[in-house]
């Protein structure tokens, strides 16, 4: 047993939740998370293993359970050291991945170790092991803090692999930290920043967010913004100037022809100005309120926790309708950094040498000459795009339901949904939750329909092809605090209809015998909801479906290829409550 399995253990056994142990350690709830999820664990003896022991014993105490901060502290210091046994399969994963997000070649890896470098291609695929494992990972976790240190991609490795910035004061140190990670069996963390990206994407509210930023009561402005027809920015903080004073001239055009956007420089330093994110988030806004379509190419080349920030940034977007995401399946050279934005009116072209946005040229023009040549110059840079998702909103339902009848033929799927799938229903039982509901004749028509439909597209996709489903198996208090409704997402139905807990008890039962029918589907049931707003399809290697169920109803059919790579290795998070 290693770590997090013993903390979850002596959890249940204890009957508490994440958060009240947070309380009773001193520890954070995020700490705590990462403790029971195995994204990380302490250090043998250490400060936090010793405040996780008086706090799992004060909590046992206070509900009568047999458990001594001296055997706990026992137990967890034995299962820590454990858990730094190396899995192989487990190390070869992560420093795969790791090499992936770090655009590490193993041509590169095998030069820097003095390894063949068939030798290396073979220890990277699992059909051989290094003689002395321990001795590889120092060698590699050497080459890798060095290497990052040199390139300035310390703060990215950091994230990939969970780390705090204080965990890497220098390439020693790193080096330190890699060894101890790559040598932990805990997988890494590709799905960290998909998981704050999901979390974000089911906690949003489009009606309460356009109410919070007071959309509706932004004025599209018609004063005349003064800039002469060609302006020149110098440096980073000059490069956020001119984003800004290119919507301002976008928005105040009279122009509505659509924007093209594609930017590949680094998003961190954005990011940690106090002010430009609201201020650019702002002017997107006005953009959109204008009414102006943005084909957004992103930069998908990035770290992956970089791109999915990114991604993560544009969500409010998205949910207009407004945006066509997109990306370029060639990479770029690495060497150079680039920029190019136009409107109608006004065209933004800048470039830098990779890390060093610092001595960065930037250009703004507004004269028609240079405008329709920057507006060619990006229409031939979005023909070389390829779609980065699909987005459907209720006007493009008839589309949706199409492509997605034509999912349902083949390819294995894995699906982890937010309430209990429709498919999985009666007939009988449909009827009884149907006769109350405030909906039209026709929609519970449409919604009879679709049961069946569906119900008859996975019995012969289970002909040939499985099904793995992962639903929430909740208690009567559960339910009580977040009850569950009919999953209608596909016919974008945002009007709740409810299902009581004897109901929702009888569609799990169904459910289970549904699966025990056919030997190629498996059905995980969790004690906790996933999200409660959204689920996940992932569709052989092939595609993903993102669909939030409400506020608004939305679906994100993803082709990008690392993107659906990270959904199959994406491991949900545990919700505490």
């Amino acid at each position: 047993m290693v770590f997090r399995e013993r903390l979850n253990l002596y959890i249940e056994q204890t009957g508490i939740r994440q958060q009240e142990l947070a309380s009773a350690s001193g520890l954070g709830n995020a700490t705590i998370s990462r403790y029971c999820s195995g994204e990380r664990e302490p250090k043998e003896d250490s400060s936090q293993i010793r405040q996780l022991a008086k706090g799992l014993a004060a909590l046992a105490a206070e509900r009568e359970v047999s458990l001594t901060e001296g055997e706990i502290l026992l137990e967890l210091n034995r299962t820590v050291s454990e858990g730094l046994e190396v899995d192989y399969d487990t190390f070869r994963g992560n420093l795969n991945r790791l090499l992936k997000a770090l655009d590490i070649r193993g041509n590169e890896l095998a030069r820097a170790l003095n390894y063949d470098p068939s030798h290396v291609s073979k220890i990277l695929s699992g059909a051989r092991r290094p003689g002395n494992i321990k001795a590889f990972i120092q060698d590699i976790s050497l080459f890798i803090a060095r290497r990052a240190a040199a390139a300035g991609e310390t703060e990215g490795l950091l994230k990939i692999t969970g780390a705090e910035p204080g965990e890497a004061e220098n390439a020693a140190a790193l080096q330190r930290h890699l060894i101890s990670w790559l040598g932990s069996n805990q997988s890494v963390k590709t799905d960290k920043p998909l998981a704050r990206f999901l979390e974000k994407l089911d906690d949003f509210d489009l009606n309460e967010y356009l109410k919070a930023i007071r959309f509706d009561e932004i004025k599209v402005p018609q004063s005349p913004f003064h800039l002469p027809t060609k302006k020149t920015y110098y440096g980073i903080q000059k490069m956020m100037e001119s984003e800004l004073d290119f919507m301002r001239t976008t928005v105040l055009s009279r122009s509505m022809d659509d924007c093209i956007l594609y930017s590949d420089m680094p998003l961190q330093e954005m990011a940690d100005d106090p002010e430009f994110p609201a201020k650019w988030m702002f002017g997107m806004g006005m953009m959109l309120r204008k009414g102006l379509h943005l084909h957004i190419i992103h930069d998908v080349n990035r770290p992956f926790p970089e791109m999915m920030y990114g991604l993560e940034g544009n969500i409010p977007m998205y949910m207009t309708g407004l945006i066509s995401p997109y990306y370029l399946a060639s990479s770029q050279s690495g060497v150079f950094n680039h920029l190019l934005k136009v409107s109608g009116a006004a065209a933004l072209e800048g470039s830098a040498i990779a890390g060093k946005q610092g001595s960065g040229k930037y250009v703004l023009y507004r004269s028609a000459e240079d405008v329709k040549h920057y507006r060619g110059r990006a229409r031939d840079l979005l023909e070389k795009a390829m779609p980065l998702m699909d987005i459907y909103r209720g006007d493009r339902k008839e589309e949706f339901l199409i492509r997605r009848d034509s999912y349902w033929q083949k390819d294995d799927r894995k699906m982890i949904c937010s309430s209990l799938p429709l498919f999985t229903m009666s007939e009988e039982l449909l009827e009884k939750i149907l006769e109350p509901a405030s909906l039209s004749p026709e929609t519970k028509e449409e919604i009879r329909a679709f049961r069946a439909s569906s119900q008859k597209a996975a019995v012969s996709l289970l002909k040939g092809n499985s099904i793995h489903l992962k639903v929430p198996e909740l208690t009567e208090e559960q339910y009580r605090e977040a009850p569950l409704d009919l999953a209608l997402t596909d016919l974008f139905i945002e009007g709740n209809v409810p299902c009581s807990y004897s109901d929702y008890l009888a569609h799990l039962e169904e459910t289970r015998r549904f699966a025990g029918r056919f030997p190629n589907m498996t059905l995980e049931s969790g004690s906790e909801q996933t999200f409660r707003n959204i689920s996940i399809t992932i569709i052989g290697d092939k595609r993903v479906i993102v669909s939030k169920e409400k506020s608004p109803a939305i679906h994100f059919v993803i082709h990008h290829k690392r993107m659906v790579q990270a959904f199959q290795n994406f491991t949900p998070p545990i919700v505490s409550r």
